[in-house]
């Protein structure tokens, strides 16, 4: 069940970690280790960046100001998102447009940095903690 929750939260960045390093252990040429080693760099890079992230967001959450713009850009296009939906599943005529591009193609992106980074990084802390408690 951890092991879901960790691919869910991370998009399995640490599965991919685990079988790069298993890669690299088993490869019986320079070539392949070299090509293991890009692999383990790059997904070592993706995850200190979910670790800079959180961090950022730590460092910044208690100012209001911060608060603030993260309530405003979240609200918007969180409200267009409603909007979308209950015209959409109820046919209500509103006839609410799509954002101009290229909010168009940012929107979910945007609500995605704001609460899915979090929550992933409040999850792999959560999981981090459970696995050191173990020991």
């Amino acid at each position: 069940m951890w092991a879901a929750i960790v691919r869910w939260i991370t998009g399995d960045l640490v599965g991919q970690l685990t079988k790069a390093y298993e890669t690299k252990l088993r490869a019986d040429t320079d070539e392949r280790r070299i090509i293991a080693d890009v692999a383990i760099r790059e997904l070592e890079s993706k995850l200190e960046a979910h670790r800079e992230a959180a961090e950022i967001r730590r460092a910044t959450a208690g100012f209001w100001e911060m608060r603030l713009i993260t309530f405003l850009i979240a609200s918007c296009f969180t409200l267009h998102l409603v909007l979308v939906t209950l015209d959409t599943c109820f046919r209500l005529g509103w006839r609410i447009p799509a954002f101009p591009h290229p909010f168009d193609e940012w929107q979910g992106a945007i609500l995605l940095s704001f609460f899915g980074i979090q929550a992933a990084s409040q999850g792999i802390s959560a999981i981090a903690a459970a696995i050191r408690s173990r020991r």
